[in-house]
């Protein structure tokens, strides 16, 4: 959809019903590269990381102008969508991560608070050896938690549910296939382990296909 037509869709809906938090996707952080350009881009990373700098903070710089046009359109929550990590764990190591990443995250949940948004990250993946990192950002909330990659949300809620809260994480390939018992027995099991203290949005782990049969999602919903 279009930049015009998602702002004009937020203002329809804040007219609509001013009780819906209306949440917009914005951008501000790089994420891993397409497969078109892996190569070019992790030679860059090491041989001309300067180059990497300037595509990040075009990124973050980008990523402030549509936050403030959806905070200008009654939007109240935002998400930054730049996948990190496969898998295997992170794409970045340790240096880049902090360099490129962590850095501009961390801007960009300044920024987007101060003017009045809930600002949440979402990138799937093995995140486990930078759990802790991201936390420390000042996000509000993680998504997906992909269980996929292997991410077990109740050891995730354990190391850093006190300072984020947690969006996922019913597995969306569960989703599309079944059977419906499985859906269900997953979203309680979900349910059940996090809910002590909050801190938990329940939802898909990653986005949701259209190949998802509606039927399967009221399972969800169900549970």
């Amino acid at each position: 959809m279009p930049q015009e037509a998602r702002l004009k869709l937020a203002t329809l809906l804040r007219e609509e019903d001013p009780t819906f938090m209306v949440i917009g996707a914005c951008g501000g952080v790089m994420g891993m590269p397409g497969a078109s350009k892996y190569l070019e881009f992790s030679d860059k990373l090491f041989d001309a990381p300067e180059e990497i700098d300037n595509m990040a903070r075009r990124n973050f710089e980008r990523g402030l102008e549509q936050g403030q046009a959806l905070r200008n359109a009654g939007v109240e929550a935002v998400y930054m969508a730049a996948d990190m990590a496969d898998n295997h764990g992170p794409f970045f190591n340790p240096e880049q991560m902090d360099r490129f990443i962590l850095s501009y995250i961390r801007k960009m949940a300044e920024k987007l608070k101060e003017m009045g948004m809930y600002v949440m990250l979402h990138t799937d993946g093995d995140l486990a050896p930078i759990l802790s990192d991201l936390a420390n950002t000042g996000i509000y909330a993680l998504q997906a938690i992909d269980p996929v990659a292997g991410m077990d949300i109740k050891k995730v809620k354990a190391e850093v549910g006190d300072r984020i809260c947690l969006c996922g994480n019913v597995d969306t390939g569960l989703l599309v296939t079944g059977p419906a018992a499985e859906i269900y027995e997953s979203t309680r099991d979900i349910l059940q382990e996090c809910k002590e203290g909050g801190g938990l949005v329940l939802g898909a782990s990653n986005a949701t296909v259209l190949e998802t049969p509606m039927q399967n999602c009221h399972e969800m919903i169900r549970a």
